[in-house]
């Protein structure tokens, strides 16, 4: 059921290193954005990715990780075991919507996580480390990336109090992200 699909859909940020991602999976859940709407159906987002232990290890330093928590994950031993970079390909369109990007960042997500596997959307990143690792010509450009791999960690949804909404680890790192209730996101019916 799609419900229970969205309520399971984290940002996971730790990984089970044992179970290791191929380029067959990540291809697949990229061509699902194919068929995603598209801003005046330009369709100008590319993907690259990267399923190799030593390429995984060159990208992780250049992205941010969970900026409310002073402990940053992933931890040691909990890395990614893949990565899908979106890039806009400003050839096509000098400047892709948000929109686009986040419709195909969740599309990815969410065919990732009916595998089983977990994913984190990750704004905060070095472009141009990026660009180099990724050998990316300079019409394409780096929007976000999405770290995957095999949950290695308890996710915990909350509700928000008193309109705080900083997600927090507890001692045994279950990860707990506090959410808005529905009367706080709900505007009144049009009169």
């Amino acid at each position: 059921m799609f419900t229970e699909l969205v309520m399971k859909t984290r940002s996971y940020r730790n990984f089970d290193n044992s179970v290791r991602l191929s380029a067959r999976e990540l291809t697949r859940w990229i061509d699902l954005c194919r068929f995603t709407p598209s801003s005046a159906n330009r369709q100008p987002l590319k993907f690259a990715y990267a399923f190799r232990p030593e390429d995984c290890e060159r990208i992780l330093p250049h992205l941010g990780w969970a900026g409310y928590l002073t402990e940053k994950p992933p931890y040691p031993g909990k890395e990614p075991a893949a990565y899908i970079l979106i890039c806009n390909d400003t050839s096509i369109s000098p400047n892709c919507p948000d929109t686009d990007v986040g419709i195909c960042a969740q599309t990815i997500v969410l065919a990732a996580m009916e595998a089983g596997i977990g994913a984190c959307m990750i704004g905060s990143i070095n472009k141009g480390a990026l660009s180099e690792i990724f050998s990316l010509p300079e019409t394409i450009v780096p929007r976000l990336i999405i770290a995957l791999g095999a949950p290695a960690e308890k996710v915990v949804l909350t509700d928000a109090v008193d309109g705080n909404i900083k997600y927090y680890r507890n001692e045994a790192k279950t990860h707990y992200v506090p959410k808005r209730p529905l009367s706080e996101i709900l505007l009144p019916e049009i009169k």
